[in-house]
């Protein structure tokens, strides 16, 4: 226990009245309080960037599919398939119609860049777009952030039985 003599100083570690009695509760909260928000910046940025790495997957595991001009059990058309193997890869992100309707699928005339059919020779672009996601902590806002992931590489020459058809004329809705 700290005691004053008279017409000393008093010991630094001493308190000399109880107006710093609460102090300790407050430094420990505001502490525990910044390292929890920081804790949840972590958890936020980790989550999005393992968000638009499986996206990005996907989308590359769609392409590496389309590159060899073949259908998927189940579907008649490539970009059916195509649009399967992105939502097997995507971890359930893009489940559903909701989901397919998120997965664009384009084809390019390697030498004109123009837009093309999706026969062997053609580059093929698989992307995902408008794919949203809503923080849990400290990022949290009024409006979610938008991930998109694309990847492209060039299709193989059509088999002998022929290019299957790329796009269904009659593709599903989008809600």
């Amino acid at each position: 226990m700290c005691q004053q003599a008279p017409g000393r100083v008093v010991n630094a570690g001493c308190r000399t009245n109880g107006s710093e009695r609460g102090s300790y509760l407050i430094e420990a909260s505001l502490t525990t309080l910044l390292l929890f928000g920081l804790l949840f910046l972590v958890v936020d940025l980790s989550l999005v960037l393992f968000t638009k790495a499986t996206l990005q997957n996907a989308v590359r595991e769609g392409v590496r599919f389309a590159v060899t001009d073949q259908l998927a059990s189940g579907q008649s058309y490539l970009n059916d398939s195509i649009t399967q193997v992105v939502q097997q890869h995507a971890l359930g992100m893009l489940n559903g119609a909701n989901g397919a309707c998120k997965i664009a699928i384009n084809y390019y005339n390697p030498v004109t860049g123009l837009p093309d059919s999706g026969t062997g020779g053609d580059v093929v672009e698989v992307s995902v777009v408008g794919y949203t996601y809503a923080p849990i902590g400290v990022m949290k806002s009024s409006s979610p952030m938008s991930i998109t992931a694309s990847s492209s590489d060039v299709m193989e020459s059509c088999p002998l039985t022929g290019c299957p058809p790329a796009s269904n004329p009659s593709p599903p809705a989008c809600p």
